[in-house]
């Protein structure tokens, strides 16, 4: 399974990564929502592995990066499959559920971003995209091992009282060096650091790497 894959200039990157893996098949292939931070790579890993599956939130922009995904999905005579709240798909003796019904707003794509969480054995991860506050107060949440933190890091998600809620022990942000959005944010910081997460962010860490096998989480980074 895949969750998201980065700017366009990060596909042949994201591809390679994955086939290094010895991995040439994906079950699952998950776009959050299409902004081209998440969905850049997507053409490129849809083009270039064997692809079963695509999950995107039921709404559309007229960026070429989005066109390039459809022409994708069309070319491998994909067809986009529908997340709803609740709905779960299995890989393995793993269950990821779909936490969210996307809110669909042009002007805020952020707030159509499906959010999975994926258990396996004893423990959770729950991965936010870029939710937002308006879609964490959607639902009651359940603890978590581990967040990926929604957003980047901003201010407009992972609320007090959503943190109150899943109280992850591990929290990893995805966010570039020296980003012109300031982002994380400190505020979002210390709210984690006062819930007792250990923080991982991939401007400092480099690439982050969680290893479970349901019963122990092991965590490798590489600059």
């Amino acid at each position: 399974m895949l969750i998201d894959a980065g700017n366009n200039a990060d596909g042949e990157m994201i591809v390679n990564f994955i086939k290094e893996k010895g991995i040439t098949r994906l079950k699952y292939v998950i776009g959050t929502h299409p902004h081209e931070d998440h969905i850049g790579g997507l053409d490129d890993v849809i083009n270039n592995l064997d692809v079963e599956n695509v999950y995107l939130p039921q709404i559309t922009t007229n960026t070429k990066t989005f066109e390039d995904v459809l022409d994708a999905i069309e070319n491998k005579n994909l067809k986009i499959s529908e997340a709803k709240k609740g709905d779960s798909i299995y890989l393995g003796d793993a269950k990821c559920e779909f936490m969210l019904d996307p809110i669909l707003e042009k002007d805020n794509l952020n707030l159509s971003s499906l959010a999975c969480q994926i258990t396996y054995g004893n423990k959770s991860f729950l991965f936010m995209g870029d939710a937002e506050k308006e879609n964490e107060e959607t639902r009651s949440w359940q603890k978590v091992n581990v967040l990926k933190v929604g957003h980047h890091g901003s201010s407009t998600s992972t609320s007090q009282e959503f943190l109150n809620q899943i109280k992850p022990e591990i929290a990893v942000i995805s966010v570039g060096q020296d980003n012109s959005y300031g982002h994380p944010d400190d505020t979002i910081i210390k709210r984690l650091e006062n819930i007792g997460a250990k923080i991982y962010q991939t401007k400092d860490s480099g690439t982050i790497e969680i290893i479970c096998d349901g019963n122990q989480i092991q965590i490798n980074t590489e600059k």
